[in-house]
Formats: structure tokens, C-alpha cells, sequence
């Protein structure tokens, strides 16, 4: 009868958090890491130029395609920024997966890309 008791609060404990996972702002999304200086996000979308991530970022390589938890909302800077709560990559990726036209939107916004991907000026 305990187990029984125990089992049924168990599920109801989770589908209690599944369900307000589903009600709260909190969103899933899919892109390609490129690291230029700071960790940043082109998400599979596409609509959406590149994206500074802030929060918790993995230790992740430029083309690495990552899944990551956000808020959805996006601050209005150039680039944009977002916060991330939880991050996770998928599949290691290399350099030459990040599409060309975002390779040269960060170069138009002063980050450097090339070798290391590295600073920002």
C-alpha cells in the first residue's frame, strides 16, 4: 500500500512539472555554436542573424550544433543577446558548418573570424 501511495505521488509530482515546463516562457531551440570570443548562436531557423548567448554555455568548438534553453526573449542590441539556462551539444561540428552569409555578418559587426574565432575588437 506505501509503494503504491509513493508510486502515485511520484507521477503526480511530475506531471505537475511537466505541465508547468509547458505554461512557462521557457523554450527549446537548435543551432550552431560559433565561438568569437563570446559563445554565439545561429539558430536552425535561420530568420534570426547570429544571437550572443549569455548564461550557462558548454565548453563547446565553432560548428558544433547545440540544443539549448531559453527564455525567448531576445535583447535588442547588435547582435542580439539571450539568456541561456541549459545548454547541450548534439553533434561535434567543425568550423566550415557555419554558413558562409553568418561567417560574414560577424565579420560585419567587428567580431574576427578566422583561426580560433577570436576577438572582438
Amino acid at each position: 500500500m506505501r509503494k503504491r501511495t509513493v508510486i502515485i505521488l511520484l507521477t503526480g509530482i511530475c506531471l505537475l512539472a511537466v505541465g508547468l515546463f509547458v505554461v512557462s516562457p521557457f523554450t527549446f531551440s537548435t543551432g550552431i555554436y560559433v565561438d568569437a570570443g563570446e559563445p554565439i548562436i545561429v539558430f536552425d531557423e535561420g530568420s534570426v542573424g547570429p544571437v550572443v548567448m549569455r548564461g550557462r554555455t558548454g565548453n563547446y568548438r565553432t560548428g558544433d550544433r547545440i540544443l539549448i534553453l531559453h527564455d525567448g526573449t531576445m535583447m535588442l542590441s547588435y547582435p542580439a543577446q539571450m539568456n541561456v539556462y541549459f545548454s547541450l551539444r548534439l553533434k561535434k561540428g567543425k568550423a566550415g558548418d557555419v554558413p558562409e552569409s553568418v561567417m560574414d555578418s560577424l565579420e560585419e559587426m567587428g567580431w574576427l573570424p578566422g583561426g580560433a574565432l577570436g576577438q572582438n575588437q
